[in-house]
């Protein structure tokens, strides 16, 4: 895929073609950004760049013999390193966490090896904050004097997890979050419906790949509820009703349920606060607007600021086995 078809992070684009233009391009590079914005997209896109057969002002042309073979992870001089967990062709059980010793020193030996088919070999190391401490030693003096033939791509959402040694040997590119509307956009061309789409790129975090993973009709059920208890506590004093709404949060649900139906109130909360300060444009949840400027006409800013607080508190308490049902009394009752 050329650079020109990828989403967002335009400055990296252009800095990227330029140093393949310019034959410029670092030998060893660091891709550090959040998951899902495009870092390995980025990764593939340049080692088509390197290895084009007819590339355009440092771009790839996307339909030359190598690149659909880059594309499909057929072409002999492009490889990802994975974890054993998340690499589908190894098949023993049971499956390591880490990027382990024996694959990096491969990497090592085969980066000294000339390209087989085209100008540049390129191995792409994904998910590297797992590379064990032994590991990632063992990669030091490769990514220090690397072939001229060989261009390494370390890829990771944590980069400070890194040695130290690791980070200083390369040049480390950072990624920003997309924007809402450039995932909007995204989800588009692949057909996604407007009204899903729009609502998918406000979920996702500046994610692409956060976009697509959405369970839409789950996220839906548990507004649902949550618009329900708003309103509760916008228009009522029933305790008998908070405190149903509290057992269902508290104890019916399991706690990765209830730890996204959290996120998912403090998704309605932050649109009830938008409403409230007129920012009506930057509200998430556009599809239910109405039912949430209701809710904005009732509740005050102490109550949002009280709720969105003791969210807080209990997410920080459900790392010690909190009480989730004597924790929601609690603050279903006080708002």
């Amino acid at each position: 895929m050329p650079f020109s078809n990828l989403i967002g992070n335009e400055r990296l684009k252009l800095l990227l073609k330029r140093a393949v233009d310019e034959n410029r391009i670092g030998q060893s590079i660091l891709m550090t950004g959040p998951r899902g914005v495009g870092k390995y997209q980025f990764a593939i896109a340049l080692a088509q760049a390197v290895n084009c057969e007819s590339p355009k002002q440092g771009d790839a042309c996307g339909v030359c013999l190598a690149c659909r073979k880059i594309s499909r992870n057929e072409h002999l001089d492009v490889r990802t390193i994975l974890r054993e967990s998340q690499d589908p062709a190894i098949k023993k059980e049971p499956k390591s966490q880490f990027i382990k010793v024996d694959q990096i020193r491969e990497l090592s030996q085969q980066a000294q090896f000339r390209p087989y088919e085209g100008r540049r070999r390129v191995f792409i190391v994904d998910d590297a904050e797992w590379l064990r401490t032994e590991a990632a030693n063992s990669v030091l003096k490769t990514l220090e004097e690397p072939p001229e033939t060989s261009l390494i791509i370390l890829i990771t959402p944590k980069p400070f997890v890194l040695l130290d040694t690791i980070r200083s040997r390369c040049l480390m590119l950072s990624f920003a979050p997309l924007i809402a509307k450039e995932i909007e956009q995204e989800l588009l061309t692949r057909g996604v419906a407007a009204e899903e789409a729009q609502l998918r790129s406000r979920l996702a975090n500046g994610s692409i790949g956060h976009s697509i993973e959405i369970e839409l009709d789950e996220y839906r059920g548990a507004r649902g509820v949550l618009l329900e208890l708003l309103e509760t506590l916008a228009y009522s004093r029933d305790s008998i009703k908070r405190l149903n709404i509290a057992e269902y949060l508290g104890r019916k649900l399991e706690k990765d349920d209830f730890e996204k139906h959290l996120d998912a109130l403090m998704v309605l909360l932050s649109d009830v606060f938008r409403i409230k300060l007129g920012s009506h444009v930057l509200v998430t949840n556009q599809d239910v607007l109405e039912t949430l400027e209701r809710i904005a006409q009732r509740l005050t800013f102490d109550q949002i600021t009280y709720l969105t607080d003791t969210i807080e508190v209990i997410c920080l308490g459900l790392q010690r086995n909190l009480n989730r049902q004597l924790a929601m009394d609690a603050m279903l009752l006080s708002a």
